[in-house]
This record gives structure tokens, C-alpha cells and sequence, in this order.
């Protein structure tokens, strides 16, 4: 495998961490919006309380996989990640924006006592930021396949395809539905929040099943709109998406069963076949139509030098964050 490859498996597995973790951290933020609201609010404080116990240790350091596509993308491939960057100004910056506000209004929610702005809103500007954020990564990621990206295109032009506003929405119910599955076990693990378990559960079902639905009304926009990219889907990712969509229906079927830890497993790996079926039939495009990888490529010793700093990165974060999400396994619920 060449420096080139070996660069983008190291961004695609940054990005599925991303997707697995951060994700369902997002995810549990939108379920904390919806709180309040249908047949399960009379239980908004106790969900509220789960959603923080389960974020607190863990919500910040997600974000260092995020970190490594960024290093690996401006190192690895310096003028594309200018040109892609710029291409995606907007939605870029929309969720940096997102990320930003999320973390301060979890800290102003959670510690401001005498902030200027009351506890509710602060938990409205914590939502909402953790819907924006996976929009309009969504929206990105469905930009750069269409192919209708170039250096100095309109800052609206990732939004003027039906495909990337799908793609957005569609990380939007994911990320929900990962974080529903996440809570399921984590509800499960504590005697206060038992009661919990069936409410997530049916957040869960809900969560597929839009998921599902949002996949299939995406379809025809994505080879509409992609052409190049959804030939290659056909050709080179079909086996993945089986994957991705016989362990979703596998979630539905674990989590009626009530079997929290396959689910999860489930869960994780029918993203996995999303993002890993776009990464193949991406490749070897970085901006379609205008880069490749292996012409965006710095020169061979940078990446040499690169590749040796990540591996040594990713032996000192790994196994840093597996002993963090095993010390923190079971959160501490605050009682209401």
C-alpha cells in the first residue's frame, strides 16, 4: 500500500471514530431538544439528566478524531484541502460555529450559575447546535461527491443540490439514532434510570426507521446528482451497504428483543457501511472533477514523515481513549 493510501485510511477511520463517538454526541443533544415533548414528557428531566451523565466525561475529547482528518488532510494533501476548504466555506464554518456554541452552552448549562441567560435557553442553544453541527457535516461530505464543486464556486453551491441537503439530514436521524442506542445501555446500567431504557428504545425504532426512509428518498438524487461517485457506489460498495442496511434492520430487531449490547454493536456497524460505502466509491477523488488524492499528495518524504507522526499519535490516543470510555462506562445520574 502506498504513503498516499496509507494517508487515507488514516483519515477514514479518524472519520468513523467521529461518526461513532462525536456523532452520538450530537445525536443525544437533539434527543435533548425533543425531550419535552411527546408521549414520554413527563420523563424530559430524568432523559435530560441521562443525556448529561452520559456526554460529561467523554464530549470534548471526541472531537480530537476530527482533529486528525484535519492534520491529515492539510498535511497529506496541502492544495486540496485549500481548495476544498474554500469550496465549503460555509458549512464549514456553520459547524465549526455548531461546535463551538454546543460546548459553551453544555458548560454555561451545566456550571453558569448567574449566567446572563436562564438554564432553558442554554439547553436550546445546546440543542440546536448539536442538530447543526451534523447537518452541515452531512451537507460537506454529499458536496464533495457531486462533483459540482470548484475553487471559487458560490458559497451556497453545497446547498443547491437536493442530494447534499439529504445528506444532511440523513447524518442528522443517524447520529440521533446512534445516540438513542448509546442511552438504551447506558439507562440500562443504573437502578434511577431503569424506567429509562424503554424510552430510548422506542427513540431508537423511531431513529431507524426515519433513517431507513431518508436513505431510499435519497437514492435517486444521489445518482442524480453524483453521477461519478454513485457509478463507483454500484460498482464497488454495494456489499457495504447490504452490510450497513442488514445490521440496521438487525438494530430493530435486537432492540425489540432488548439486547442493548449487540445493538449497539449493530448500530455502529451499519454506519460504519454508510460512511465506509462513500469512502470507497469516493476514492480516488478528494474534489471530483478537480483532485485526486494522488495528485493533491505532498511530496513523498512529508507524507513519510506524517504517516510516522499519526502512528505514533494513534498509539498514544487509543488506548488513552478506550481506558476513558471504560473508567466513565457507567455515568453518574444526578438526581432531579
Amino acid at each position: 500500500m502506498t504513503a498516499v493510501n496509507l494517508m487515507l485510511v488514516i483519515i477514514v477511520l479518524s472519520l468513523l471514530a467521529y461518526a461513532l463517538l462525536a456523532g452520538a454526541d450530537f445525536g443525544g443533544g437533539g434527543w435533548d431538544m425533543l425531550a419535552g415533548f411527546g408521549r414520554d414528557r413527563s420523563s424530559a428531566e430524568d432523559q435530560r439528566g441521562l443525556i448529561s451523565a452520559s456526554l460529561g466525561p467523554v464530549w470534548e475529547a471526541n472531537h480530537v478524531w476530527l482533529i486528525f482528518v484535519i492534520v491529515c488532510t492539510f498535511s497529506g494533501f496541502p492544495s486540496a484541502f485549500g481548495d476544498i476548504a474554500t469550496s465549503l466555506e460555509l458549512p464549514l464554518a456553520l459547524a465549526l460555529v455548531g461546535i463551538v456554541l454546543r460546548g459553551a452552552a453544555y458548560v454555561y448549562r451545566a456550571y453558569g450559575e448567574g449566567a446572563s441567560l436562564p438554564d432553558r435557553w442554554w439547553s436550546r442553544i445546546f440543542a440546536c447546535a448539536s442538530v447543526l453541527t451534523p447537518f452541515m457535516l452531512g451537507v460537506s461530505g454529499g458536496a464533495l461527491a457531486t462533483g459540482k464543486l470548484r475553487p471559487g464556486s458560490s458559497p451556497l453551491a453545497p446547498f443547491q443540490a437536493p442530494f447534499t441537503i439529504l445528506a444532511g439530514l440523513l447524518a442528522v436521524v443517524v447520529t440521533a439514532f446512534l445516540a438513542a442506542v448509546y442511552l438504551c445501555y447506558d439507562a440500562s446500567l443504573h437502578p434511577d434510570t431503569q424506567h429509562l431504557v424503554d424510552v430510548f428504545r422506542r427513540k431508537a425504532i423511531y431513529a431507524a426507521v426515519a433513517s431507513g426512509a431518508v436513505v431510499l428518498v435519497m437514492l435517486p438524487f444521489f445518482y442524480r446528482d453524483a453521477p461519478v461517485v454513485a457509478a463507483r457506489f454500484t460498482d464497488r460498495s454495494l456489499p457495504l451497504a447490504a452490510v450497513s442496511a442488514l445490521c440496521g434492520f438487525g438494530s430493530l430487531l435486537v432492540l425489540w428483543k432488548k439486547k442493548y449490547v449487540l445493538a449497539r454493536a449493530t448500530a455502529a456497524i451499519a454506519v460504519i457501511g454508510v460512511l465506509g460505502g462513500w469512502a470507497a466509491a469516493q476514492y480516488p477523488d478528494l474534489l471530483v472533477g478537480v483532485y485526486t488524492a494522488q495528485a493533491a499528495a505532498a511530496a513523498p518524504s512529508s507524507l513519510d514523515t506524517m504517516l510516522v507522526a499519526m502512528c505514533g499519535g494513534m498509539l498514544v490516543v487509543v488506548p488513552s481513549f478506550l481506558y476513558l470510555l471504560k473508567v466513565f462506562t457507567a455515568p453518574v445520574i444526578e438526581e432531579h
